[in-house]
């Protein structure tokens, strides 16, 4: 019989107050439950997804390896504010940075991850904009292989 209790939670942490307060539940959980931790980033690959951009031609402009020091210091930013948030804590606390579409790489890491738990701030968007644009909340919570929790 497989044990459907945690080994892991996992944080999807961006630097939004809602990544925050994330962060902070999570830290709690993983210190009462004994847990380790890990501190998800997820960024697009493409830079004019980074950037909202749509114009092709624009990729010509940008270096991989200023795109990926960029992703880099953003990634380090979240971990810093997250790590922050969660405060003193002998939880062990790791970070990983995924690449791609924040929902679909969230997804993705999970996948037969059925002992782990992704906790995850709700994003702010009224219920008709998460409708017509999706969000990364919603995604996760519909395609994750694991539980989803998910802080207001």
């Amino acid at each position: 019989m497989n044990s459907t209790a945690p080994d892991r939670l996992l944080v999807a942490v961006d630097g939004s107050p809602g990544g925050k307060r994330a962060a902070v539940h999570a830290g709690d959980l993983a210190a009462r439950m004994q847990l380790p931790l890990t501190l998800l980033f997820a960024l697009p690959d493409n830079p004019l997804e980074m950037f909202g951009m749509s114009d092709e031609g624009a990729v010509r402009y940008f270096e991989p390896e200023a795109v990926d020091q960029l992703r880099q210091e953003i990634a380090r930013a979240a971990f810093d504010e997250a790590r922050e948030a969660i405060g003193e804590t002998a939880v062990e606390i790791s970070e990983e940075i995924l690449t791609g579409k924040p929902g679909p790489a969230l997804v993705k890491r999970v996948a037969g991850q059925q002992n782990s738990i992704i906790v995850m701030g709700r994003r702010g968007l009224s219920r008709a904009g998460e409708l017509l644009m999706g969000s990364v909340t919603q995604r996760v919570l519909h395609h994750a292989d694991c539980p989803v929790l998910v802080v207001h």
